[in-house]
């Protein structure tokens, strides 16, 4: 696992999402490229695949691949080329996100100034057990920088967000979540907008999150502090 099966890819998503050590083969194809790599779960390590490229070079790349490669735990492809996956590659319940960039600090927001970092970890996790169970950030979860959080006026804990640090420096917004009495608050930008800030303070000058299609607020929330989408993904665990 090395660098090395790396070098020569210019794919934002690769260059700063993909940590090299965790890389265990490559495959390319003009403009295209699948990369395996191994994942720390909570119940081991696990093999991800993921397929980035146009869908002229990832469609017959990625049938390449699946008539040769071990089938992963996990896989994300471009949405462009999910039809190319054989059925026995296709996840038991897939979703579809944007991977999306900044390399610019968000304007003010209001409120951001009551963003502090937060180490309670009962706390944190009892703000994601009601508002965003589903997240796979979670305190103690391997490779989260810390967490940052916001508080009503009486200080309980109303949202909480994380950020991941890649190995090339790159900030990775992670489990950002508000309770639902707090909605519409500006609570969420806020804390959007302060954890951007420490994800750009990395050595790479970047920060990205993921955030899936139908979530037009957050959406409406990202690009207003500067985020672009790079890639969207269909994803998710393959059944058995």
């Amino acid at each position: 696992m090395s660098q090395v099966l790396l070098d020569g890819l210019t794919d934002p998503f690769l260059l700063h999402h993909v940590a090299p050590d965790a890389v265990r083969r490559v495959w390319r194809r003009g403009d295209a490229a699948v990369v395996e790599m191994e994942r720390a779960v909570a119940d081991g390590v696990r093999v991800m695949t993921a397929g980035v490229g146009p869908a002229a070079d990832l469609d017959p790349l990625l049938a390449e691949v699946a008539g040769t490669a071990d089938r992963p735990w996990r896989l994300f492809v471009d949405e462009t080329s999910a039809g190319a996956l054989p059925p026995a590659w296709r996840p038991a319940e897939p979703h579809s996100w944007h991977w999306m960039l900044t390399r610019q600090a968000p304007a003010a927001v209001a409120g951001e100034d009551a963003v502090e970092v937060v180490d309670d970890a009962a706390a944190v996790t009892a703000v994601l057990d009601v508002a965003m169970p589903e997240t796979h950030a979670r305190p103690g979860t391997p490779g989260l920088e810390c967490w940052l959080g916001v508080r009503d006026a009486d200080g309980t804990l109303a949202g909480v967000g994380a950020v991941a640090r890649q190995p090339d420096g790159t900030g990775n917004l992670r489990g950002i979540a508000v309770l639902p009495s707090y909605g519409g608050q500006g609570l969420g930008t806020a804390l959007s907008a302060a954890l951007t800030r420490r994800a750009l303070a990395g050595a790479s000058g970047v920060a990205t999150l993921g955030v899936y299609v139908d979530n037009a607020a957050a959406l409406r929330v990202y690009t207003r502090l500067g985020y672009a989408t790079r890639h969207t993904f269909y994803s998710g665990q393959l059944a058995g």
